[in-house]
């Protein structure tokens, strides 16, 4: 199976991304490209199933299930599916004038080999885009340019290299204990609760946390109740110290501390600028 979408160049050149063209390979043992000198597009995929191998330097990686790689403009590209287990693939040829701030310089130098292994949204997007198809001109531009907009920060914020790929499974893990502390961000959690609902050892744990999401566990805690905070500050009259024990500050002090350093202003300063006037 061979799906295959070209894109007419966008009307409006200010887009932030917009797709060349895009598609999707399946069943195809034959399927191999060798451009020794890259092509004038990004050119992302992203892998379903089955196997197939791609050159990075003069490494040649065998990627599966739950891997990909990205190419910037003039990257030479070898890759080429397996004869027997031929991959099942998504690809996205792409250019923008925004991208290399969007893509923090990954894939210019040579192929960029990731995992998205747990970030089962990044393949839902992909069915969008590949179920919208080609839009018409008078209204399918924009939609195409967000569209692969939202496909491109899903996969900054949860992809990684493949160096430092988690073990299986730990992706979905670390997801769903983020949101539980999200849950019981109001109740005394410590480091070793959290890491215990995730099943790992504390240090280990706070590694593979900051490593998906850029904080620390206790960094994400304070910030899940500095926004639940935020909520009750202008819904309530409540005093600085009902809403910090309410959200799981063990003292107003503390909770003060925390708000400034997050918002840059005090609690009562955020009450202010909302207009919230607590007699």
């Amino acid at each position: 199976m061979r799906i295959n979408y070209f894109i007419p160049s966008p009307r409006f050149t200010n887009l932030i991304c917009y797709p060349e063209s895009f598609g999707h390979y399946a069943d195809e043992p034959s399927h191999s490209e060798n451009r020794t000198h890259g092509l004038s597009t990004y050119n992302w995929h992203i892998v379903r199933g089955g196997k197939g191998y791609i050159q990075v330097g003069e490494t040649m990686l065998e990627l599966g299930q739950g891997t990909g790689f990205l190419c910037g403009p003039g990257v030479p590209q070898r890759y080429y599916a397996d004869q027997d287990e031929p991959w099942d693939i998504r690809w996205v040829h792409f250019t923008g004038p925004g991208l290399r701030t969007l893509l923090q310089g990954r894939g210019e130098r040579e192929a960029w080999v990731f995992s998205w292994e747990g970030a089962d949204r990044l393949d839902r997007l992909w069915s969008d885009l590949l179920a919208t198809g080609i839009h018409p001109l008078q209204d399918g531009e924009a939609r195409l340019s967000a569209m692969l907009y939202e496909m491109l920060a899903e996969f900054i914020m949860y992809v990684d290299g493949s160096e430092e790929r988690p073990q299986p499974g730990m992706r979905t893990k670390l997801m769903e204990t983020a949101q539980w502390i999200r849950t019981h961000s109001h109740q005394p959690l410590t480091l070793e609760q959290m890491a215990n609902q995730a099943e790992y050892s504390p240090s280990h744990f706070s590694r593979q946390f900051h490593g998906l999401f850029g904080k620390t566990p206790i960094e994400f805690l304070n910030e899940c109740r500095i926004l639940q905070s935020k909520s009750l500050l202008i819904s309530t009259g409540w005093t600085v110290k009902k809403v910090a024990e309410t959200v799981g500050f063990a003292s107003s002090t503390y909770f003060i501390q925390r708000f400034r350093k997050n918002e840059g202003m005090t609690p009562e300063q955020f009450r202010e600028l909302r207009g919230v006037h607590v007699k």
